[in-house]
């Protein structure tokens, strides 16, 4: 089955809100539900049809998933159960909500399941988060911006907290066997879901890359929207751009990285990503299962980053491949 886009509601409002959101998506990513790219930011809304309800926190994430619906309903009814969500016939305050929205090119309605979610048009904690996310996303026939613009009055108070990524400093690389991560510049191999998933994952975040990488970036279409990168040349400037800051040592690439108080993403090349794995919180790792011939190598990562908490298995075009996440 191929990895389908998936948007999932996420709600609490009992103890710790950040951090209750914070383990669901710990638990999301551990039982290999599937690949989160983005989140929205979190909402504070009113609690509605509870009794003295607390106020919630509600945010949507993005994923991309193999899981069949029912599965994927399954895996979310068993985190929210070990979360301690408690079951009840009626609204109830609760420690955790997960709630499946909508799963590209799904259209079903069983006893269990139905999608698009049949309440995604009338709440409007659900409608912004989504909206914030994919504007254009089209439910019942209309786009998600349309559905919001005729509800009126919004209700809900924006918190500039970030949800995920979970950690500021991260790598991520897609590797063959053998450590290749490149040949004569360029990516040995085009697997467009993997292209896709990078793209989506470095969106809002600052990145730090080499010339040679960045001469590669720069091919693709509105690469310089919603991004900014640190550029590592001891040449002179690949293209002049505000959204370009150019550096000569590693070392005054995280310095600036950091300055933005943006998630930092490192993209390579080599001596780049072997320069920062004492720094890096996390590496977001495709391993491709397929010998390609190259001359960029991968460093050995595990002495800092030794815990695989995720790998979900996928396939392009008869090439096998997995996305992993490593942490310290």
């Amino acid at each position: 089955m191929s990895l389908k886009l998936t948007y999932i509601a996420l709600g609490t409002n009992l103890g710790d809100r950040l951090e209750n959101l914070r383990e669901a998506i710990v638990h999301l990513e551990s039982k290999n539900v599937g690949i989160i790219t983005r989140s929205s930011r979190i909402y504070e809304n009113q609690a509605i049809g509870i009794k003295e309800g607390n106020d919630f926190y509600n945010v949507v994430i993005e994923v991309y998933t193999e899981l069949a619906p029912e599965l994927l309903l399954k895996q979310c009814q068993q985190i929210e159960s070990e979360m301690g969500r408690e079951k009840s016939d009626v609204w109830i305050n609760r420690i955790i909500d997960i709630d499946l929205l909508f799963i590209d090119g799904v259209d079903l309605s069983t006893d269990q399941l139905t999608l698009p979610h049949p309440g995604i048009t009338t709440r409007d904690f659900v409608l912004v988060p989504l909206c914030e996310l994919d504007s254009n996303l089209k439910i019942k026939g209309q786009t998600v911006q349309e559905h919001l613009s005729e509800m009126g009055s919004i209700v809900g108070v924006c918190l500039e907290t970030i949800l995920y990524p979970k950690t500021q400093i991260n790598q991520i690389v897609a590797v063959s066997e053998k450590g290749v991560i490149g040949a004569d510049g360029k990516l040995p191999w085009s697997i467009a879901i993997d292209w896709l998933i990078f793209l989506k994952k470095t969106k809002k975040g600052v990145l730090i890359m080499g010339r040679v990488s960045f001469l590669e970036m720069i091919k693709e279409p509105n690469w310089d929207r919603d991004r900014e990168y640190i550029v590592l040349s001891s040449s002179k400037q690949v293209i002049e751009n505000t959204a370009v800051t150019y550096v000569h040592s590693v070392d005054e690439a995280m310095h600036r990285a950091k300055l933005t108080g943006k998630t930092i993403w490192i993209c390579g090349g080599a001596t780049i990503y072997e320069a920062t794995f004492n720094e890096t919180e996390t590496l977001y790792l495709t391993r491709i299962n397929q010998v390609f011939k190259g001359d960029t190598f991968f460093a050995d990562y595990r002495q800092f980053l030794p815990k695989c908490i995720s790998k979900i298995n996928s396939c392009h075009e008869q090439i096998s491949f997995s996305f992993e996440i490593w942490s310290r």
